[in-house]
């Protein structure tokens, strides 16, 4: 048994998590400086998918119509609202996801399986006999499979983009 030995990689791990949590808080309020900017709003498009949660903690689901220094004007169902600056607490923009990070991951993950199925039955001799070209044929079904599922759930998805919070 040692007594009062201590290991190095522990204490610079230690040191390195408490530099690197600093950099994170101050990231995180360099962010939330940029997003209490008002004027970010007027980049984007009129006819853009908003998601806005008021202060009272009401959520409106509109496209932008208009935005002046004060006001921000939805049509919610084809009919306008406006909405005073000091009333929002946050606004969202509400886009479509990219499928291709989805797609991706679906096509390693059905390449592997279809690799995996024809690997293990080339194993068993006595069940099938397959040899390389039909465990290459197992891995490009697989990977096609993979790839078209993939596409379609990214493509289901919508991801918010926060443009403004109220500090």
């Amino acid at each position: 048994m040692r007594v009062g030995t201590r290991k190095p990689g522990t204490s610079l791990a230690l040191v390195a998590m408490l530099l690197l949590s600093s950099l994170t808080v101050r990231a995180q309020d360099l962010g939330n400086s940029a997003t209490g900017d008002w004027s970010r709003l007027s980049a984007v498009a009129p006819g853009a998918k908003l998601a806005i949660r008021l202060k009272t903690g009401k959520a409106i689901d509109g496209k932008l119509d208009t935005v002046s220094d004060t006001r921000l004007s939805l049509l919610v169902k084809n009919k306008p609202v406006d909405l005073n600056r000091d009333d929002i607490f946050s606004v969202h923009q509400v886009m479509k996801k990219s499928a291709a990070k989805a797609t991706l991951i679906g096509l390693g993950v059905g390449a592997g399986g279809g690799l995996a199925v024809g690997l293990a039955a080339r194993e068993h001799d006595d069940f099938l006999d397959l040899n390389r070209e039909v465990t290459a044929g197992l891995t490009v079904l697989g990977a096609g499979a993979g790839a078209l599922t993939g596409f379609l759930i990214g493509k289901s998805g919508k991801k918010r983009v926060l443009i403004y919070q109220a500090m």
